[in-house]
């Protein structure tokens, strides 16, 4: 086989293949046919890993196609990531929310924490009972696993060596 022409997916750039790279292609491809269906031009390839949207792309080439690519292709071609709680595809514009969304929450937890730490009490209590005390019916949760209850000592039914005694809710440790 001398060679065939083949267009990018995304801007519609034609390459001439021929020789080993044509040989590599049909190897992996199967057939020109195969070729044509899954070409990305290199510099392509590049912009979506960083990130880019196929649009984004074609406005950055002022590439004049307007057909849409086939989010499969450029799964199975690893351009894309997958979200593995959704087993779905994300486009870049979905992974970047999706980070933006994880940031947030990551930014809300602390402000939590950074909150609860000037307050003792409210700290422990939701260490040991949960948000909302959801924990509590199910005897909730020491903070302290590794300081235990000694039968033959202290009597009063508590862990007293515990610096969150007082506030504990936990009654796991407690003598029954």
């Amino acid at each position: 086989m001398k060679g065939i022409h083949v267009s990018c997916l995304v801007t519609g750039e034609k390459k001439y293949l021929s020789g080993n790279s044509l040989q590599n292609k049909l190897s992996k491809y199967g057939s020109p046919e195969g070729i044509q269906k899954y070409y990305i031009s290199q510099p392509v390839k590049k912009m979506l890993k960083q990130g880019l949207s196929v649009q984004d792309i074609r406005t950055k080439l002022n590439s004049q196609i307007t057909s849409t690519v086939d989010i499969e292709i450029l799964y199975k071609l690893k351009l894309l990531k997958m979200s593995k709680k959704r087993k779905k595809l994300l486009t870049p514009q979905e992974q970047k929310l999706q980070e933006q969304q994880t940031q947030e929450n990551e930014r809300k937890y602390y402000e939590h924490k950074e909150k609860m730490t000037t307050c003792l009490k409210t700290w422990v209590e939701w260490a040991t009972g949960g948000p909302n005390k959801c924990q509590v019916p199910n005897g909730g949760t020491c903070i302290r696993p590794d300081i235990y209850y000694d039968n033959e000592g202290d009597r009063t039914g508590r862990c007293r060596p515990c610096p969150y005694h007082e506030h504990c809710l936990c009654s796991g440790k407690e003598l029954k």
